[in-house]
């Protein structure tokens, strides 16, 4: 389903809570144009399900003997063969069981809320990665949840998490539980969360990757069990959808995620973005035309128009940058009409030993990860402009993401130091961005990634760190059941086979690649950020969204939502130098006009509340 709306009742106030919720759908019309596809409206909960944009998903039932009822957002797949579209079956499970259980019967991107008439709480239940988001609100007439944190932040005051809005201005990321908004929370992955009456539980965790076998798989059976995984996920997803569409790109990623369906035999059509002679693009079109599948180009967009990114607004609550999830709202609109769901690669990497470069020579070790190298390395890494956050707010960013580091893998030092960054990519950077745009996707269609289904994510994790260096382990996969695919030249020109005395000679690419590397790396520790560039003839997004008074409006700093926060001088001079041709902070110019049209997006849904 697209997204959803339930309130839960403090004591003795459940008219207030009525009244809650009512303004909680005239919200939802003013600012998300949803109405609703089923309510249930009972004395201990009040709950709404809303449609994907494609028709699709916002099933709520209810079981008549108990009167307890079940929504879903998002995808998901039961361990007896069921899966989305038999919500029914799935919350005679949960009675049958309780929701620790079914969260382990479970994988794929979902949000299962729950309510339990026999005990007259409301249960949600968050996938193993937190990639499908799901906000919580405590108000006095009660607890509010909802995929939306903007809708959640037109129900009453809202105040700005400056914490967060710095994290997002700076990296377009915002991370932990936080929202825009104090007060507005992220649940946690793998999580089973209790509300009663208004009151939440602890929470209680049904997966967590520290007990896994780590260093346990190797060889030719890591190989084996990878690819069985893998071919049998996408078999799953057919089983579901008949009519899928899987990125294509020219890296490692969705080579394997296509070499897996193709591998299973399930049909599939395939879609790449990019100019027409980019490297993705060409490569994408030769491997379609060597397997015989269909092969759609998404072209860049020739214009970021103000209605788009109004658009894109109610999809990403504006925690995402509008301006480039506009393209991508673009394709998968496009692709929402002839397709079933759109399939992704993303956690793919984790087979391949994501970011390791940054524990060599001690990769494996054991030991604390250092935290401050990976946070200035990656999370911090980006070049921005700060002086527009007044002094007394202003974070040192290397220093706040270390401290998330630190939070995200507590109790982990002792593990393989391999292990502590793929966890802290997947508490962080997975979760947060690809969660991001992923659950933003999904209110337009389902979208997915195979990759994150426990039963492949797992054997990753567990493979020894020496088989996913380098990209060791998916090149000895496709190299044994998908050799041609292998054998095609990469987005920097090797193949993805393993190297050998028979093709040594085609890794020559590979010393460029490596001398590119080390230049980025060189230009990034002499702080030299990249200015914004116009594609071809075309001036940047950026200029193009200048010349429209309605941005110039949003972006008067006199009148911006903003003000109440920022120092106003500092924010005239950073946006007085926007307009120029050479400014070097774009995509933060792009998160500030995400982030302010947002707060006014929030402004008209408390009035269409009366709040």
């Amino acid at each position: 389903m697209g997204n959803f709306l339930v309130v839960i009742p403090s004591t003795d106030s459940g008219a207030d809570a009525n009244r809650l919720f009512k303004a909680g759908l005239e919200a939802a019309r003013e600012i998300r144009s949803q109405t609703p596809s089923k309510t249930v409206e009972n004395d201990w909960a009040l709950a709404a399900s809303f449609t994907r944009q494609n028709g699709s998903g916002g099933t709520l039932v209810t079981d008549p003997a108990t009167g307890s009822w079940l929504l879903t957002s998002g995808t998901w797949f039961h361990s007896e063969g069921y899966a989305s579209g038999s919500e029914l079956r799935l919350l005679q499970r949960y009675l049958e069981t309780n929701a620790l259980q079914l969260g382990r019967e479970l994988e794929g991107f979902f949000v299962l809320v729950i309510g339990d008439a026999r005990t007259r709480e409301v249960v949600v239940v968050t996938d193993i990665i937190g990639s499908c988001h799901c906000f919580q609100r405590s108000l006095n007439e009660g607890v509010v949840l909802s995929g939306s944190s903007l809708l959640l932040a037109s129900l009453g005051d809202s105040k700005f998490d400056y914490l967060a809005c710095q994290e997002f201005l700076a990296t377009g990321i915002v991370y932990e539980n936080r929202s825009f908004y104090e007060g507005i929370q992220k649940l946690a992955a793998a999580s089973v969360v209790r509300i009663r009456r208004g009151e939440e539980a602890p929470a209680e965790i049904y997966w967590d990757a520290s007990t896994l076998k780590l260093e346990s798989l190797s060889g030719q059976e890591a190989v084996d069990v990878l690819w069985e995984k893998t071919t049998r996920a996408a078999k799953r997803v057919a089983s579901l959808y008949s009519n899928p569409i899987c990125d294509l790109t020219g890296g490692y990623d969705s080579r394997i995620l296509v070499a897996g369906f193709v591998g299973a035999g399930v049909r599939c059509a395939t879609a790449v973005s990019g100019s027409a002679d980019s490297h993705d693009v060409v490569i994408s079109r030769g491997l379609a035309q060597m397997l015989g599948l269909p092969n759609l180009h998404n072209s860049p967009l020739e214009q970021i128009s103000f209605e788009q990114l109004q658009g894109s607004l109610p999809l990403t609550d504006g925690e995402c940058n509008l301006v480039e999830y506009a393209a991508i709202r673009e394709n998968h609109r496009r692709l929402s009409q002839q397709f079933d769901i759109s399939i992704n690669g993303s956690f793919g990497e984790v087979a391949r030993g994501y970011w390791w470069e940054l524990l060599f020579p001690r990769i494996g070790a054991r030991g604390g990860l250092d935290a401050r190298k990976l946070a200035a390395r990656r999370y911090a890494a980006q070049g921005w402009d700060p002086f527009m956050i007044p002094a007394k707010n202003r974070i040192e960013l290397v220093d706040h993401f270390a401290g998330v580091i630190h939070r995200a893998n507590a109790g982990l030092s002792n593990s393989p130091n391999t292990f502590q960054m793929d966890h802290a990519y997947l508490k962080m950077r997975m979760q947060h961005w690809q969660g991001r745009i992923a659950s933003s996707t999904n209110q337009i269609w389902p979208c997915l990634s195979p990759f994150m289904f426990r039963s492949v994510l797992e054997p990753m994790l567990e493979t020894r760190a020496l088989l996913r260096w380098r990209s060791l382990l998916v090149r000895k996969m496709l190299a044994k059941f998908s050799p041609r695919m292998a054998a095609y030249r990469l987005e920097h020109g090797f193949p993805a086979e393993p190297t050998s005395w028979r093709n040594f000679y085609r890794f020559t690419p590979l010393g460029v690649y490596f001398a590119e590397k080390v230049l980025r790396r060189v230009k990034g520790k002499l702080g030299r950020p990249k200015a914004a560039t116009a594609t071809g003839s075309r001036p940047a997004p950026r200029l193009q969204l200048w010349g429209d008074e309605r941005v110039v409006d949003v972006l008067r700093p006199a009148s911006m939502k903003l003000n109440a926060w920022m120092d106003v001088t500092a924010l005239e001079d950073f946006l007085k130098r926007s307009q120029k041709t050479d400014f070097a902070f774009g995509d933060q110019w792009a998160r500030l006009l995400s982030l302010e049209c947002a707060l006014r997006s929030v402004e008209r849904g408390r009035q269409a509340a009366g709040l």
